[in-house]
């Protein structure tokens, strides 16, 4: 009777096993932050999208296509509705729409340079874009700022396997640039031959 009891007790338990470890495995590390830069936008003017390709009027016809797709979510896996991403990079010369490096010369070559959107209801985001290139020894990368109610603001950047600092010879900024870097894979806009790539942003909660 005592052994009975004891493995009815025993049953009784297991059903709660998996719940328990489905809440540990839903814990996420929030996404490394990374350097500003030197050309973050210091105003915002003309178009203000995600699709930074389609600028005055006009699809930029130069550089490789970049689908940049992902999701905004908390450390807990809840996505962040309504969180602002922002990205900004170069154009296919390696420029920024920025005073200090070129101003406005990749608007006028066509190219928009600086996006923003918000996320859904689901937590996701998208961007159309070019992959920027190598400037000044460095990999090529995006940058990301994103703000969410509650959480602490994330700027970090995103790069490319196979663009390693090996490769160029530059150190990045990030002791964790392996969690940064994404593996871009074959896409098609029409009839326009690019890549696509999927990148998470997983913010901390702000301090109490």
């Amino acid at each position: 009777m005592k052994l009975r009891r004891h493995v009815t007790k025993m049953l009784a338990v297991l059903p709660f096993f998996p719940t328990v470890l489905s809440a540990q495995t839903t814990a996420l590390r929030a996404t490394p932050q990374d350097t500003l830069g030197p050309f973050y936008p210091p105003k915002w003017a003309g178009e203000i999208d995600n699709d930074l390709i389609a600028f005055a009027g006009k699809n930029f016809a130069k550089g490789t296509l970049l689908a940049l797709t992902g999701r905004v979510l908390a450390t807990n896996g809840k996505p962040l509705a309504g969180a602002a991403v922002e990205i900004w990079q170069t154009d296919d010369t390696g420029k920024y729409r920025h005073p200090d490096d070129d101003g406005e010369g990749p608007a006028k070559r066509g190219f928009q340079g600086f996006g923003r959107t918000l996320a859904d209801g689901e937590g996701r985001y998208s961007f159309r874009t070019i992959k920027p290139v190598i400037y000044s020894g460095r990999p090529p990368h995006v940058h990301f700022k994103v703000i969410a109610a509650g959480h602490r603001e994330l700027v970090t950047q995103l790069y490319f396997a196979g663009e390693t600092s090996e490769r160029t010879g530059f150190v990045g900024f990030s002791k964790e640039r392996d969690r940064l870097t994404v593996t871009p894979t074959p896409h098609r806009d029409g009839d326009r031959a690019g890549f696509a790539a999927s990148f998470d942003l997983v913010l901390a909660p702000a301090p109490n």
